[in-house]
């Protein structure tokens, strides 16, 4: 049985709300019991939905991929386009598509730049307006600006080298064939960070020696310090105690030097020639 795809298609506030928090889930849920026309339907309505940018669990549906050989593949080349291809892959293979509302068109184009910015953090204006087929430099920036607006992307347009410098990035879909790759990347990540780890730890622990030297050495020079002062204040005494004793030595050579000779007591009276008897 076809689900109601029209009572959704009314009541966009839901729809809305509901694609806020997880965008994708809500045509996962339909596709379970969508057949035929529905499923085409449904594929038209995710391409255009705003702020639905992956595909993959839409596209491993059984109901989805029984469309891959049968009359309506183009819907479900076109739906494997959005989730891995480039507006230039559309452009070149519209035989096998179909053909593209404006809102798919400019959801496919924010999605190669996405695809660009993953490869480059500095995009030339002239590779942007190849690979999305535009011809007008206006154009194109009005539609990055767009695209930064839907969180698509993160960065700014660089007027002057005319290039766009991305800081961020929505993931895409990732293709089965690519995760041996990406796990080959990921192990070169965690192998570039496991030697810079070694070479820090080397780092911090000839860091820490060599800090543990100079803490020894201050402490010698500190202890040599004290034992200088100590010697210091020793002598200091001792001078002033020798000193002190010198001064009391030329202190008692004053004393002796100031005694007055001790002369011979005469008597009165006595004159020249007479003497005292006894």
């Amino acid at each position: 049985m076809a689900p109601e795809l029209s009572n959704f298609e009314t009541d966009s506030s839901a729809r809305q709300q509901y694609s806020a928090h997880n965008p994708i889930e809500q045509y996962v849920l339909l596709a379970k019991g969508a057949k035929g026309a529905a499923c085409i339907e449904l594929i038209k309505q995710v391409l255009e939905a705003p702020g639905v940018h992956v595909f993959g669990e839409l596209l491993a549906m059984p109901n989805i991929e029984e469309l891959k050989s049968g009359p309506n593949a183009n819907y479900y080349n076109t739906l494997n386009l959005f989730a891995y291809g480039t507006y230039r892959q559309y452009l070149e293979n519209q035989a096998q598509l179909i053909p593209l509302t404006p809102a798919m068109q400019k959801k496919l184009q924010h999605l190669t730049v996405v695809s660009l910015a993953i490869k480059s953090k500095c995009i030339p204006y002239n590779e942007l307006l190849d690979e999305l087929d535009i011809k007008n430099v206006r154009v194109l920036e009005d539609l990055i600006i767009e695209a930064i607006y839907a969180d698509v992307i993160h960065g700014k347009l660089d007027q002057k080298n005319k290039q766009l410098e991305v800081d961020y990035a929505i993931g895409r879909d990732i293709r089965k064939g690519d995760i041996k790759e990406i796990a080959s990347t990921l192990q070169e990540w965690s192998d570039s960070c496991e030697t810079i780890l070694l070479c820090l730890e080397t780092q911090i622990n000839r860091a820490n020696t060599e800090k543990q030297k100079r803490i020894k050495h201050k402490e010698a020079i500190e202890q040599e310090i004290a034992n200088l002062k100590k010697t210091i204040k020793t002598q200091s005494v001792e001078s002033d105690e020798a000193m002190a004793t010198d001064g009391c030595r030329d202190m008692a050579g004053g004393l002796d030097l100031r005694k007055k000779p001790t002369k011979s007591k005469s008597l009165k009276g006595c004159g020249p020639g007479k003497s005292v008897s006894k």
